[in-house]
């Protein structure tokens, strides 16, 4: 019961100091990124309905904007909000460093942002593979030899990342599931968990 009663205060303090509530000092980077993951999450649900991966993505994702009523607005929605989340992100992790604020004893909820930069790159990443194209098929070639090259584990590595994308297509069922299932998941409970850290650390203040 105690540990729920610290977990709640921890995510809603009684308390914040006043140089968290100074936007000019956060830009309310953290928040906005958050938004938009938000967004995506929503969107993303929606194109699942008539999105399909493989060798019929490009097709779908042609079907979803001019055929399917809104469909154009939800995917743009979608695409822009994968961009936002993108650049808030990087300007983000520029503002901790900027700021100093991955000092201790913050060190371990740096490496937590760190963590979820990446994951965002590589959703972003796969989101463009799911385009379907022949340029997202020619980026998943390159990125499937670049893996390659990494000596015993380079290939069963792009495997399990990409499936096996022909160079028409980037989209596979592999990628797909990664794109819509797995990497939000692990995104969605590393960013609880870091904005638990951020109050458990004493919240966002000047150092």
């Amino acid at each position: 019961m105690n540990d729920t009663k610290n977990f709640v205060n921890h995510i809603r303090p009684r308390f914040v100091p006043e140089g968290a509530l100074r936007v000019l000092y956060t830009f309310c980077l953290g928040g906005v990124s958050f938004l938009a993951f938000i967004v995506l999450g929503v969107t993303g649900l929606l194109l699942m309905f008539n999105y399909q991966p493989g060798d019929n993505a490009f097709s779908s994702i042609l079907t979803i904007s001019s055929v399917i009523p809104y469909g154009g607005v939800i995917r743009n929605l979608h695409y822009w909000s994968g961009q936002l989340m993108v650049v808030t992100v990087d300007l983000h992790m520029l503002r901790v460093v900027w700021t100093h604020s991955y000092k201790p004893p913050k060190q371990l909820n740096w490496l937590v942002g760190v963590g979820l930069l990446i994951f965002v790159l590589f959703l972003d990443f796969t989101g463009y593979l799911l385009i379907g194209s022949q340029e997202s098929g020619a980026a998943a070639t390159v990125a499937v030899n670049i893996l390659g090259l990494i000596p015993v584990i380079g290939s069963g590595l792009a495997r399990i990342l990409f499936g096996e994308p022909s160079a028409l297509s980037g989209s596979t069922l592999v990628v797909y599931v990664w794109h819509c299932v797995a990497l939000p998941m692990v995104a969605f409970l590393l960013q609880l968990y870091h904005f638990w850290r951020v109050r458990r650390d004493g919240g966002v203040r000047p150092l």
